[in-house]
């Protein structure tokens, strides 16, 4: 059984644990406040990207707290990616940059997969929207579906130097990438603060 394997039916479990979520939207647009901006974004992670280096060796298809990991997605416009398990394929035409997300694991595998755990992970995001010459970095928690957890913008590149802010973050459900192994769809609602 493969790693990838492995996560992927952990993703479809916690689905089945916790029925289809609802999904949240904002619009693009000024939110009372000169220099703050809402703004909606959809990341669909590509389950062949993902690597995970497990701390218990003995182990390697079962994450404990602990393990961390590597993965890659595809930015959308918001409400491009519908809510629940959908055959919505990461390389989809009309992506408007690249996700890449390193983390750990928060509870064990068994926990995340039975529910219990409903915050899973700790990571570090970073939304190419080019290239890394103009990006977005987030950190925070992530939650399994259904789940909304709140993330701080650390910084940015190019036309977002200097950018400050808050993102609120819903795991909307599960794309199968065109097979049976995807893994989660996430959507992003940003409160931006420019920088000088």
């Amino acid at each position: 059984m493969t790693r990838r394997s492995v996560l992927a039916g952990v993703v479809f479990s916690v689905v089945a644990l916790t029925g289809r979520p609802a999904g949240l939207l904002a619009a693009e647009g000024h939110d009372g406040e000169r220099d703050t901006r809402t703004f909606t974004l959809d990341v669909a992670i590509d389950a062949h990207t993902l690597n995970l280096n497990n701390n218990d060796p003995a182990d390697p298809g079962n994450p404990k707290r602990g393990s961390t990991f590597i993965v890659y997605g595809k930015i959308f416009p918001g409400g491009t990616i519908p809510s629940g398990v959908t055959p919505f394929d990461p390389n989809t035409a009309g992506s408007i940059g690249e996700w890449v997300c390193r983390g750990v694991f928060l509870a064990d595998f068994a926990d995340i997969m039975s529910g219990k755990a409903s915050v899973s992970f700790d990571t570090t995001q970073m939304f190419l929207l080019s290239t890394d010459a103009n990006a977005i970095f987030t950190e925070g928690f992530e939650g399994n579906v259904g789940v909304t957890t709140h993330r701080t913008i650390v910084g940015g590149t190019g036309r977002y130097d200097g950018t400050t802010g808050t993102v609120r973050q819903l795991t909307i459900g599960v794309n199968r990438n065109g097979a049976a192994d995807g893994l989660f769809d996430l959507r992003f609602t940003f409160r931006v603060k420019s920088g000088d």
